[in-house]
């Protein structure tokens, strides 16, 4: 019965265009088609500027997809800068899949600022959760000559993990769902390479 299943708090971070709130929405339906209460909440930021984006997922009872401090028991992150972002949310039983790929936001680009070493970002946040998993999310998308979106190699990496409450496969099914024909080919290529990092 869902009324005795623990809830699962999801946060997916990115910067505009990456698809972090699609990414989110693909979790969510996900859930949902497996027959689990979900609520999805967006917050926005400055998605259209390639500013910062999150979205959140609680999947189990419950009424509220508000993540508090600490709330995170999943990340998504299509961004190394916005993992550090969200150290906030973290727990010491958060697990984390992030991307090493990075964006560099247009104000630090301006100010000539330098973007910090992604491994440093890592080293910061391991020892402050049980798990976390860098991959190279833009290499992924392209892998096999394909084009696919880095969210789809990120949602293969993390449906490749026991970390919700459902199976990968019903991840796959709601992103090939959302993918318009002329791209489900490459999302799926793309979703197969991240999946396949984790378990090759």
């Amino acid at each position: 019965m869902t009324a005795s299943f623990p809830t699962v708090s999801v946060l997916v971070v990115g910067v505009g265009g990456q698809g972090a709130i699609t990414a989110a929405r693909v979790i969510g339906e996900a859930a949902r088609a497996s027959g689990l209460p979900v609520r999805i909440g967006q917050i926005h930021g400055m998605s259209q500027r390639g500013g910062s984006v999150e979205s959140t997922v609680v999947i189990g009872p419950g009424d509220s997809p508000f993540l508090p401090l600490r709330g995170a028991d999943v990340v998504v992150a299509l961004e190394p800068l916005e993992l550090l972002r969200a150290r906030p949310r973290l727990h010491p039983g958060s697990r984390v899949a992030v991307s090493r790929a990075h964006i560099v936001p247009t104000p630090m680009a301006l100010q000539g600022a330098e973007y910090p070493d992604p491994d440093g970002i890592f080293d910061t946040i391991r020892p402050l959760v049980a798990d976390l998993v860098a991959v190279d999310g833009r290499a992924l998308a392209s892998d096999g000559g394909g084009s696919g979106p880095i969210n789809a190699a990120m949602l293969g990496v993390l449906a490749s993990q026991s970390w919700l409450p459902f199976a990968g496969d019903a991840v796959l099914a709601q992103f090939e769902q959302r993918s318009p024909p002329k791209y489900l080919e490459s999302n799926r290529r793309a979703f197969a390479a991240g999946r396949g990092a984790m378990t090759s």
